[in-house]
């Protein structure tokens, strides 16, 4: 590890920034009323207000965080003048504070910064418990508490809106490094001294990682472009709006070079090959963290990393083997092992591109994508039903459980520290508070942390109070142990606990000094705390396998949605169902075309909602379910929208946004009715190998191309219905496409990072809660793998579609594409696999051998799109053994949809 490089990305990250925001927004009131006023408890209360607002001091939105703060003062302020009142008598305070954490506690079902609101305003109760209060001086106490909460809101805001560049440099470096890591997680499936299944985990836990880092880069970036209507953008959001849309775009070229790593070691474990290719993802990932610590410092990138001698000898070795004839010989390893090579030749080419985009002296406005309204379909809506807590008021409801743990260890938690010597009862109130959370795994996680971390601190404190005398001394080490504790809680919790311990005794001990008593309590009422916590954690327990069959079912809905956007984008029409499993019974010479049909984005949507069941076969039935949750309004909204400006994508209603990609069969299809949001694309480079082009240049993106016309008959009714639509369908230009293509491709990665957590958590608790493990993780890794090989067919399928007069028949193509479709639709529905699966599988590998074949002997057929049909029937057959196994797999979990 580069030691000096980790400590340049802490010292310039928002964790660090955030953490000296927070330590000087608390601190400011306390110093003024202690030095100047000479009113500690007044400092110390205001402080207090403080301390809660900063706890929804995260990474985010501007607007949303101000709003979040303020409202976390007004309730906080609440909660301290009813705790206050009642302070007066004991059986008042407990018939108080009993239903108030109960209240304070179930507002998480609100989602999004409403845990960390519910922490704060607990926090303000607590500090209010051991105080006796007049009524009066109850309002004047909270009045304070609130002022230091309006205080700490309003500093946050300014510090903000002051460092909004920076804030968005320090978003923006954080997706670029989390791209590096999953790049190196990318390296070592080509290290042969590394497990196959350790490398499947930890590229799980990065594609998680990447994900997160990219939504938060994400709604930071676009919220932040001005005038989206007019498209106007000043010349810094420009380069930040391109270096966004780029590391999202080289994350998917890298999510795209998956192969057939077991085929590609079996076939070159013993030659150089694969070290190459090793060596140049390494230095291809240390060129790109060169770039995120360009954007942190708000500093030119270094000379880029050379990787001239890896690509070179990759080509030399791979010329090797075609004069081997190793194409001919082995055509899946081939396939595999030359397809790699493309992405990640891409993947350099755009680095570099990104490089010199930082590195431009000169001004320039232009952008990767188009800005107009349609990116607001990206952004995340917070907006949140206030009904939604009355509807949780059910022990079904795992926020209504969290609620009843909470308020259980509150109560016992006063309980002893009133009846226990040598103890301070919100001290114990305070850490059990800290450490539940509503799951399982993560409050068994934190409780051991918390201990760990006090004891430490604790020792940490007692030694330099014996070692150093001068208070100056002490009053710095306690300041920088506070913006330490607030910069590590987010990426170490242990770490972050060591400083707290260590400022909050120094403090005390700095009001107080030569009582070392503080510190033995302090580590008694933690540790009584954290056995409050972790017994109340086995009280009406709600196991992650609860909350993961709903999971299961939107990530395969996702992959299924993002399958049908990439044969859009391509200009191809959706893979009908049926097709596949009627061209596989009909036998090698099944050359009926079903007629489908080039749909446009409102028209997909019309079309989908107006068939219902048409569709023929089981694999229709299934779909229709999903499809017909569209409401008539989004159908008639879809239909103006596109009616209206062709240059615009359409923007529809958008629902409240989800933890995971929507359930919706159709959640791609309807995409206006989602808001969680993907900025996805292939790069537009020229293959070294057979120089052709693997997809269009971002300009040539954002041009209007109105997409090919025709019709499915599926129905008189539906089809009078489509025809309605035929002419405003074939306005939807090819942003729109784009648009839609690269949304689902988030809704993916959202689902799969939601799943990949829950199933994380899972692995924690007790093992007679974990269900289907070995079954799930399959799951996991098949689904991450046909994610990539979409991904990598995308752009092979619009450059092969798009072949004008020489474009082969791709009737094999669409039988392939539709068993995937199916098999993900009977996934769904938890449907096992045919008696016949090896057959329809063989059938549908010769129809794709002969498609290939047949192209081969076209005499219009160029070289390079017989190589783009070699790795499409390639990536084809891997799809449909990935999406068999999907199938087994999910007809396997039985797991609840609640």
């Amino acid at each position: 590890m580069r030691y000096s490089v980790e400590i340049r990305k802490f010292l310039y990250s928002q964790y660090f920034y955030g953490g000296l925001r927070i330590a000087v927004g608390i601190s400011l009131p306390a110093i003024l009323c202690l030095f100047v006023l000479d009113k500690s408890d007044l400092g110390f209360t205001i402080a207090t207000g403080a301390l809660g607002a900063c706890v929804v001091d995260m990474p985010g939105p501007l607007k949303y965080k101000r709003n979040e703060m303020l409202a976390c003062s007004a309730i906080g302020f609440l909660s301290a003048y009813a705790t206050g009142l009642a302070t007066v008598n004991p059986v008042a305070l407990w018939a108080t504070v009993v239903p108030l954490t109960f209240v304070l506690s179930l507002i998480v079902v609100y989602g999004n910064r409403w845990p960390q609101i519910s922490f704060a305003t607990l926090f303000m109760m607590v500090m209010t418990l051991e105080e006796h209060f007049t009524p009066h001086q109850a309002l004047v106490n909270a009045l304070w508490i609130l002022l230091g909460g309006l205080w700490y809101t309003a500093w946050s805001t300014l510090v903000s809106r002051l460092m909004l560049d920076r804030i968005e440099q320090q978003a923006l470096a954080e997706s670029v490094f989390a791209c590096a890591d999953y790049l190196l997680a990318r390296a070592q499936f080509f290290d042969l001294d590394n497990d196959l299944d350790d490398c499947y985990r930890n590229l799980v836990a990065k594609q998680i990682a990447a994900v997160e880092r990219q939504d938060a880069a994400r709604d930071i970036v676009l919220r932040n472009l001005p005038q989206l209507r007019s498209g106007r953008v000043d010349a810094r959001r420009a380069m930040h709006f391109n270096l966004f849309i780029n590391t999202v775009d080289l994350h998917e070229l890298f999510v795209g070079a998956h192969t057939d790593y077991p085929l590609v070691r079996n076939t070159f474990g013993g030659s150089d090959l694969l070290v190459f290719y090793r060596d140049l993802i390494r230095k291809a990932a240390a060129d790109l963290e060169d770039i995120g610590l360009a954007v942190l410092q708000n500093d030119a990138p270094r000379a880029s990393v050379n990787v001239k001698a890896e690509l070179r000898a990759i080509e030399y070795e791979l010329e090797q083997l075609r004069k081997r004839d190793l194409a001919a010989t082995d055509p899946e390893a081939y396939a595999a092992i030359s397809a790699s090579f493309r992405r990640i030749w891409s993947a350099t080419r755009l680095i570099d591109r990104m490089r010199r985009s930082l590195s431009n002296d000169v001004a320039t406005t232009d952008t990767e994508l188009r800005i107009d309204e349609a990116l607001t379909r990206f952004v995340t809506n917070r907006r949140v039903s206030w009904l939604q807590i009355f509807s949780n008021l059910t022990m079904a409801s795992p926020s209504f459980r969290h609620a009843l743990r909470v308020t259980i260890a509150v109560a016992v938690g006063f309980w002893l520290g009133r009846l226990l010597p040598l103890t301070n009862a919100y001290w114990i109130v305070m850490t059990s508070i800290i450490i539940l959370k509503p799951g399982y795994s993560l409050t068994r996680q934190r409780n051991a942390q918390r201990i760990v971390g006090t004891l430490i601190g604790c020792v940490a404190s007692i030694a330099l109070i014996l070692l150093v005398k001068q208070p100056l001394v002490l009053l710095v080490s306690m300041f920088a142990a506070m913006v330490m504790s607030y910069s590590l809680l987010l990426f170490n919790y242990t770490a972050s606990v060591v400083f707290t311990s260590s400022y909050v005794l120094l403090m005390f001990h700095l009001l107080a000094p030569g009582s070392m008593r503080i510190i033995g309590e302090r580590a008694i009422d933690t540790v009584i705390g954290c056995m409050i916590a972790i017994g109340a954690s086995h009280l009406f327990p709600y196991w992650e396998y609860r909350l993961m069959g709903k999971l299961v079912h939107d990530m395969i809905a996702a992959t299924r949605g993002y399958l049908e956007a990439s044969w859009w984008w391509s200009g191809r029409a959706t893979p009908q169902p049926g097709l596949a499993m009627a061209g596989a019974g009909a036998g090698a010479g099944a050359n009926a075309k079903a007629d489908v049909a080039t749909l446009t984005e409102a028209g997909a949507r019309v079309a989908a909602h107006a068939t219902g069941t048409a569709t023929s076969g089981p694999a229709g039935a299934a779909t229709s379910g999903a499809t017909t949750q569209a409401t008539p309004h989004a159908t008639a909204h879809a239909t103006a929208a596109a009616a209206s400006d062709a240059t615009r994508a359409p923007v529809g209603e958008t629902a409240p946004v989800m933890a995971s990609a929507s359930a919706n069969a159709a959640s791609v299809v309807s995409e206006a009715s989602t808001d969680n949001t993907a900025e996805t694309a292939t790069d537009q480079t020229t293959d070294p190998i057979t120089d052709t082009a693997v997809s269009e240049e971002a300009a040539q993106r954002a041009q209007i191309a109105p997409s090919a016309p025709g019709v499915a008959a599926v129905g008189s009714k539906a089809a009078a219905q489509v025809a309605a639509t035929a002419g405003a369908s074939a306005a939807v230009p090819s942003l729109a496409r784009d648009f839609r293509y690269r949304l689902a491709r988030k809704n993916v990665h959202v689902a799969f990072a939601n799943l990949g957590q829950a199933f994380q958590r899972m692995m924690l608790e007790p093992k007679a809660a974990q269900k289907f493990v070995p079954e799930l993780n399959d799951l996991l890794v098949r689904s991450h793998v046909l994610a990539s090989q979409i991904t990598a067919t995308a752009p092979l399928l619009r450059s092969t579609t798009q072949a004008g007069d020489n474009a082969p028949n791709l009737d094999a193509l669409e039988r392939a594409l539709s068993c995937v479709r199916e098999n993900l639709v009977a996934a769904e529905a938890g449907t096992p696999s045919p008696a016949e699966q090896a057959d329809i599988t063989k059938q549908l590998t010769r129809d794709l051998d002969a498609m290939v074949v047949q192209a081969e002997r076209a005499s219009g057929a160029s070289t390079d799109l017989v190589q783009e049909l070699k790795l499409l029937s390639h990536q084809c057959k891997q799809m449909v053994a990935a999406s068999w196994l999907i199938r087994k797999d999910a007809s396997l979990i039985r797991l609840p949809e609640e």
